[in-house]
Order: structure tokens, then sequence, then C-alpha cells
């Protein structure tokens, strides 16, 4: 064996440890050649692989000069050395002789297990071991009260059927082992369980607050009819369709017919009300055609320019110019427009084949003045310039040659007073505004349309 597996107290005792083992030697040999001193056992197994040197100084070593060392083994045996379980607390410390008599008492010393289990265990653990640890030992169950010897009893903890576990569903409740099933199946608060009324699952402590919106829950129809109860979800469709408590109004009700009563009561009034009804609707269709004519008549003068000018589109100008040639008279008249918000009311017209001295021959174009709602507060006659313009639809607009009519309103004439309810049947203008032969030259038609613009110019005043 190597050397004790011991601490020095004193740490100048290093000349006592052996350098094969770097323990304190036990039946320590010197080799009186050199001098050096082992364990008797460190050097015999040093020798044993054939190296006949000193492992100190690597000298030849002849066998029959080595000797026992009883003056160093006394030192070593008489030497102050800790209890070699002074890590785990012990304070013993003493000569090296009397270690061993020291151990046979130490607490910290293992010692075979009292119920021969084959452990090993220090004796200040012992009692722990005998009472909570050792497989040998007999005890009882806290839950079932049963006897066990500890191996068994290690194999028992975790399936007592009396043993508290909480529940499964996480409800917060423990329960004994053996009626966890039954707790879980008809007690837990977590479990699901199926709607009575809509059969789907929820868990349990949800399902009143289910109730109280479940569409398929009864409720008693309040009009107290039968049946008593009606699914949620169909309570309105019974109320709308099938109630024959419900008061209802007539379906003419909004057409002014005042009646009210249950559903079989309302099927006979519909029946012998026919009449009275078409007379009701007759009323509302006429109240709702004069509702449209006022809100068209409003929209039409909402959407009247108000700025003087009008730029009038006329599309689709090869079909009207051949209406023109094959209808005599055959006249376009523009939306009315406005000089100013509360100013003159105005309309230009338009003969595609000419009128007077350019039939057949120019566009005739005039203007007219209409009945306005501001004409009492108007100056009169109307004295401000008209100006006609046929655009040309030129792909660069710098490049475009508009022709461009105006005149100046004269006085005296009839057409430039005040109107009357029924304007002038002509107005005034240019019967020879353009050509058609020019019409056709540049870009005066493009996509079958052409545009002219009437501008009145409230700048330019005819003195009077």
């Amino acid at each position: 064996m190597p050397g004790f597996d011991v601490k020095f107290c004193d740490s100048a005792k290093w000349k006592l440890v052996c350098p094969l083992c770097r323990l304190p030697m036990k039946d320590p040999v010197k080799i009186t050649t050199c001098g050096h001193r082992f364990c008797d056992t460190c050097l015999q197994e040093y020798l044993s692989d054939g190296v006949f040197t000193c492992p100190e100084d690597n000298l030849p070593l002849d066998y029959a000069k080595v000797y026992p060392d009883p003056e160093s083994e006394a030192t070593v045996m008489s030497s102050l050395v800790y209890c070699i379980h002074y890590k785990e607390g012990c304070k013993w410390t003493d000569e090296l002789r009397k270690l061993q008599g020291h151990l046979n008492t130490c607490k910290y010393d293992a010692v075979p297990c009292s119920n021969r289990c084959a452990a090993m265990i220090p004796r200040v653990l012992m009692e722990d071991h005998l009472f909570y640890t050792c497989p040998m030992r007999r005890t009882r169950c806290e839950f079932c009260n049963r006897e066990f010897n500890g191996e068994m009893l290690e194999g028992h903890v975790g399936s007592c059927q009396h043993e508290p576990v909480f529940c499964e569903n996480k409800c917060g409740m423990k329960i004994q082992r053996r009626f966890v099933t039954n707790h879980r199946m008809n007690e837990c608060s977590k479990r699901l369980v199926p709607c009575r009324y809509c059969q789907k699952e929820f868990v349990y402590d949800t399902l009143q607050n289910h109730t109280s919106k479940c569409p398929r829950y009864p409720l008693p129809c309040p009009n107290r009819c039968e049946p008593l109860k009606v699914p949620r979800e169909d309570m309105e469709a019974h109320l709308k369709e099938q109630c024959p408590s419900i008061t209802l109004q007539c379906a003419f009700r909004e057409m002014g017919c005042k009646f009210k009563g249950p559903r079989f009561a309302l099927e006979q009034h519909m029946e012998e009300s026919a009449n009275s009804h078409l007379v009701l609707m007759c009323g509302l269709v006429s109240r709702q055609q004069n509702q449209i004519t006022t809100l068209r008549n409003a929209l039409q003068t909402l959407t009247l320019s108000t700025s003087g000018v009008l730029l009038w589109r006329i599309s689709d100008f090869t079909q009207k110019m051949a209406e023109a040639k094959s209808k005599e008279g055959y006249e376009l008249c523009s939306t009315p427009f406005y000089t100013s918000q509360c100013g003159y009311k105005l309309m230009a017209t338009l003969f595609l084949n000419g009128n007077g001295a350019g039939e057949g021959s120019h566009l005739s174009v005039y203007i007219r003045i209409l009945p306005g709602e501001y004409d009492s507060l108007l100056s009169w006659p109307f004295s401000h310039t008209v100006s006609f313009t046929l655009h040309d639809q030129a792909a660069s607009p710098e490049n475009a040659c508009n022709i461009v009519e105006s005149f100046v309103p004269d006085p005296s004439w009839k057409n430039f007073q005040r109107p009357s309810k029924e304007p002038d049947s002509l107005g005034f203008g240019f019967p020879r505004f353009v050509s058609h032969e020019t019409l056709r030259k540049l870009d005066y038609i493009k996509d079958d349309t052409i545009f002219i613009k009437v501008k009145v110019d409230s700048s330019k005043i005819v003195a009077v």
C-alpha cells in the first residue's frame, strides 16, 4: 500500500513524505548508498518494472543496499496529523499512531449500516439513514398508514391511493388519488360539460355565462303565446312570422293606413282594404313625383354656372347634323347659366344647319335672356358684351386656331329688355357663325364632338 492518506499539522514534515506517492511514508525503507527514503510498497512497485535506479537521483540501485528505516517510521508515527475527515468538520489532531483508535469512534467515519443494507454511512448520519433512506428500514406510509421497508416504500410513494394530489385540470383542488377520476368527471369546476340546449362543450365554471347567451336557450314569448318557450336564436323569426299574439301594423302604414292588430286580423284587413290601400298608394306616388320634380330643379340650379362663362359640349355631332338637315328649324339649347351668383339668366342656342342668312351653309349661334329669379334687382336693358368661341381641338394648344365672334348689345333692341315669362323665341347672335366648309378643315370636330364657349364680359358695359 502507498503512504498514509493524512495531512500533517506541521508543514515542515514534508521530509517524511514519500517522493513516489506524495503521502506520509508507510513502512519506510532507506537506500543506504544515496540516503533517499520511500514507502516500502512504493519502491517495490517502482522496481517491479525492471528499473534499478534510485527514483530521486537515477543512480544505480543495489536492492541489497535497501533496509527498513525504523527511525523514520517512529518519526512519522509520532507526527501530529489531522483526522482524515477534517474537511467534513472533524477537529481531532494527534499523533498518527493514534489515528486508527480515533477513527473507531469518529462520528464522521463511515461504518456499515446496522440494518445490513450494505451501505457505508458516516456515524453522524447513521440515525437519519436508518429512519429515512435505508432501504431495509421499517416505516409506515403517512397517507394510508401501511408498514413497508424502505425499498418498498419508495415504490409505494407516488401510487398510494390515499395520497392527496392536485387535480390535473388545474382547478386548484387537492383530492385523494382514489377519488381523482370521480372528481374529474363529476365535481371539477374545470371539467368539460355539454350545454343541455346546444350540446356544445364548455368548461363547467363558464357554462352559466354561456347559458345567458346560448342561441338554443328557450325563452318565453313576450306575447305569452303558444308555445310558451322559443329558442333565443328563433325568437326574432317567431315574433316576425309566427307569433299569433303579436300586434302588427298594416304594410301600408307609411301611406297613411292606421290599422293595428293581431296577425289573424291583419290578414283579414289586407283583404278588405285593397281599394283604400290603392287610393293611399296613388296619393303617395303623386307626392313623391312632386318631391322628385322639386329636387331635380334644385339640383339643376346647384349645377348651373354662375361665372358668366358656359363651355358647351356638343357630342354625336354627325348624327345631330343629319337630323338638322332633315328637320326644318332643328335647334339645340344649352343648359341655362348666370352672369354671377345673383345675375342675369342666359341660355345659348345652336342651329347646326344654320338659320336665316346661314341656313344650309353655316352654324348659327344665339344667346337668349331668360326670366331670372333676380331680374327685379338688375339693371335693364342688358348691356354686357357677349362672345362666342368655337374651339380648335388641336393636339398642341399653342397651335390651335379658335374662331371667336362677339357683339355689344344695342339697348334699343327688344331682345335685351327685361324678359317676360316667355323669353324671345330666337335671341341675338350670329346666323353665319362658321361655315360648314371651314368646320371640316381643322380639328374643330374631334371624336365627333365640338366645344363652344359663351362668355359674358361684365367689365364691358354699354352706356345707356
